[in-house]
C-alpha cells in the first residue's frame, strides 16, 4: 500500500466495549482519515464478520470471549485458516503484562498496545504495519512478522532455533 494512502485502509476494531470501539472508530476516521472502518464485539463475531468485509488491518482487544484477539490472531495465522494470513494484527490490552506480550507476539501479533492508547501512538503503529511491514516468517511453530525489529550483524549469542526460519511474502506461501 503506497504511503500517505491510509484514507483506504480497510480497518477492523474488535472489542467489547462499544464506547471504546465507537472512540477508536473516531480517531481513526476523523483522527487519522481512515474511511472505511467496521467493528465487532468479540473475535468470533469478528471473524464472521471478515468474511464479507476482509479487513487491512484488524485492531482486537486482548479480552474478550468466547474468542479473544490472541485466538483471533492464532486463527488468522493457521495454514488452515479462509483468511488472508499476511492481515496485520495489533492487539489492545489494559492488562498488558509480559506473559500476554510474549504470548500475543508468539501467535503472530504485529504490534501490542497498552490501554488507554492514544490517538498518535495508534497512527504510529498503523503507519508502521500499513507503511513499513515486517517481512513474515514461517518456522517450525510459527507463522507471522519476524520477531526481530532490527537487523544485526554483531550478534554473537547462542542461535536457539532448532531449524532456519524461511521468509515467505504472499506469493511464496
Amino acid at each position: 500500500m503506497e504511503e500517505n494512502n491510509i484514507h483506504t485502509v480497510r480497518v477492523l476494531i474488535v472489542d467489547p466495549n462499544a464506547q471504546l470501539r465507537e472512540i477508536l472508530r473516531d480517531i481513526l476516521t476523523r483522527g487519522i482519515g481512515v474511511e472505511d472502518v467496521q467493528d465487532a464485539k468479540d473475535g468470533n463475531e469478528a471473524l464472521n464478520l471478515m468474511r464479507d468485509f476482509p479487513p487491512d488491518v484488524v485492531i482486537a482487544d486482548s479480552v474478550m470471549k468466547p474468542i479473544n484477539g490472541i485466538q483471533m490472531t492464532k486463527i488468522i495465522r493457521s495454514e488452515e485458516s479462509e483468511f488472508d494470513h499476511f492481515t496485520p494484527v495489533i492487539i489492545l490490552s489494559s492488562h498488558a503484562d509480559v506473559s500476554e506480550i510474549v504470548g500475543a507476539r508468539d501467535v503472530g501479533a504485529n504490534e501490542y498496545l497498552a490501554k488507554p492508547v492514544s490517538a498518535k501512538i495508534l497512527e504510529l503503529r498503523l503507519h508502521a504495519v500499513i507503511d513499513h511491514p515486517r517481512p513474515f516468517v514461517r518456522a517450525d511453530n510459527f507463522f507471522g512478522p519476524d520477531r526481530r525489529r532490527q537487523e544485526t550483524d554483531n550478534y554473537k549469542g547462542d542461535n536457539r532455533r532448532e531449524s532456519e526460519a524461511v521468509l515467505v511474502d504472499r506469493e511464496g506461501e
